[in-house]
C-alpha cells in the first residue's frame, strides 16, 4: 500500500482499525529489525517491543490530528535588535523603555529613538588579512621604540 492510501484509511476508520501484516527478523549481527505499524518500513528495535510508529508515521499522525500546529513565520515587533539591552528606548509608539522593562508613566513624553544602522564590514581575503596583521605589527614595534 502507498503512505497516500495509508493515510486515507487512517482518516476514514481510525487508528485501531489499521494494521498491516508485520514481520520481523534478526540479521547476523543480532540486531531485531520490526515493521511500522503504519508504513512497513522496518526499523531497529530492541528485544521485547511488540510493534512500532516510526518517526516519518508519527509526524503525519500529529499533522492529521492537530493541523493547526505548524508554526507561522515570525512577526517583527518593528524595535531594533538589542532594544532591551539599551537603558533608555523609546518606540514609535511613545512607548518608554528602561533596559526592556516598560514605564508606563513615561508614554508618550520622549521623543523616539533613532537606532543608526551597524556598518557593514567588508570580507577580507586571506592576502588582505595577512596585510591588515602586518601593518598592525609594524605599528605595535613603533610604538614600542618610541616608549624607549
Amino acid at each position: 500500500m502507498s503512505r497516500e492510501n495509508d493515510i486515507k484509511l487512517i482518516k476514514k476508520n481510525g487508528f485501531k482499525s489499521f494494521k498491516p501484516d508485520r514481520h520481523s527478523f534478526i540479521d547476523e549481527n543480532g540486531q531485531r529489525w520490526l515493521q511500522c505499524k503504519f508504513c512497513c518500513e522496518y526499523q531497529k528495535v530492541d528485544e521485547g517491543t511488540g510493534y512500532i510508529t516510526c518517526g516519518s508515521c508519527v509526524v503525519k499522525i500529529d499533522l492529521i490530528e492537530y493541523p493547526n500546529t505548524i508554526k507561522k513565520q515570525k512577526v517583527s515587533t518593528g524595535r531594533p535588535a538589542g532594544w532591551h539591552f539599551m537603558n533608555e528606548f523609546v518606540d514609535k509608539d511613545g512607548n518608554v523603555f528602561h533596559k526592556g522593562k516598560e514605564q508606563p508613566d513615561l508614554k508618550g513624553t520622549l521623543p523616539p529613538t533613532k537606532v543608526k544602522p551597524r556598518k557593514k564590514k567588508k570580507k577580507l581575503s586571506a592576502d588582505e588579512k595577512l596585510h591588515k596583521d602586518i601593518k598592525n605589527w609594524k605599528k605595535r614595534l613603533k610604538a614600542k621604540r618610541g616608549k624607549k
